[in-house]
């Protein structure tokens, strides 16, 4: 089993020391997970600091880098909110998803079309008139039954009749 082994430098780094940046840093941000994660990444480049250079004062770096780190994400935070942008760093062409119909769903709304043009013109005249008059002209049963002239029951048993049968036809190719 391997052993997980810290810079040499990290003996300056202490639990307590790691308490009271986050403390800071959740009283600084009023978001604790994000100050959990700060303090994390303050610990890592606190590592890689101390390693390059010798250390005067460990709380004082710790304090320094978090202090940075704090920053770097308000003014993050500040641009996001300013322009309304929400950036994903996981983001992938995959994972982006297009308003505009790809050539696979082009041709299935045709297809569907065509099949909603034919099992249209398969209904009786009064009863496609009036599923026209509802569904394009957006008219009430009862300006549909004074413009065909016939009774609000009949208007709604040709609507009932038609979508129906277009459910029927359309859905069932």
């Amino acid at each position: 089993m391997t052993e997980l082994q810290y810079p040499q430098n990290a003996a300056f780094w202490s639990d307590s020391l790691a308490e009271e940046l986050l403390q800071f840093l959740t009283n600084r941000l009023r978001c604790p997970d994000t100050a959990a994660e700060i303090t994390h990444e303050t610990f890592i480049r606190f590592c890689q600091t101390s390693d390059a250079t010798p250390i005067n004062n460990a709380r004082a770096l710790a304090y320094r880098i978090a202090i940075n780190l704090a920053n770097d994400y308000q003014r993050k935070i500040k641009v996001r909110n300013q322009y309304n942008v929400d950036i994903n760093p996981d983001f992938s062409a995959d994972s982006y998803t297009s308003e505009t119909p790809g050539p696979e769903q082009i041709v299935m709304a045709q297809q569907r079309l065509e099949a909603l043009q034919a099992a249209l013109g398969e209904l009786d005249v009064e009863c496609r008139t009036a599923f026209l008059l509802q569904s394009i002209d957006g008219l009430t049963h009862h300006e549909i039954a004074e413009r065909l002239s016939i009774s609000r029951i009949k208007v709604y048993r040709h609507l009932v009749k038609a979508l129906a049968h277009l459910a029927l036809r359309v859905e069932n190719g």
